[in-house]
């Protein structure tokens, strides 16, 4: 996954990670250059207040194949400003500090109701935290 470099140890995320845990969209992160030029996380500076949630397709859903399911899960979110990428069946959303976290949590939960998805938690906001299910 690419990283927007703001100095030699600093990097911005353009994008939630599809597997990384307590990394959102736009999180800024101090790293490690190795001599190969990779580099390695090593702390979380700052918070960017986007939420970062893996939405899986069920094997059954109606959403359609794996690939074409991304777009459809995808798809779901659009209205409430919500954008994500995924691939495999897997999306991760990236929800802003200003999305309506009540909605999204109610399309998440319907979504798992009807067989189209689950879902987890990989960056979330005390505000998320407060909101609470349906």
């Amino acid at each position: 996954m690419g990283a927007e470099l703001l100095s030699p140890d600093k990097v911005r995320l353009p994008r939630a990670p599809l597997a990384a845990v307590n990394a959102a969209k736009g999180d800024v992160f101090r790293v490690r250059r190795e001599p190969d030029g990779s580099l390695w996380i090593q702390e979380k500076l700052r918070a960017s207040g986007y939420c970062a949630i893996r939405v899986m397709r069920t094997p059954d859903s109606p959403l359609g194949p794996f690939e074409p399911g991304v777009g459809a899960i995808l798809d779901r979110f659009a209205e409430l400003g919500v954008t994500g990428a995924g691939m495999f069946g897997i999306a991760v959303i990236d929800v802003p500090p200003n999305a309506d976290l009540h909605a999204l949590r109610r399309l998440l939960d319907a979504g798992e109701r009807d067989g189209w998805w689950t879902y987890e938690e990989l960056c979330v906001t005390d505000d998320w935290r407060a909101t609470t299910p349906p």
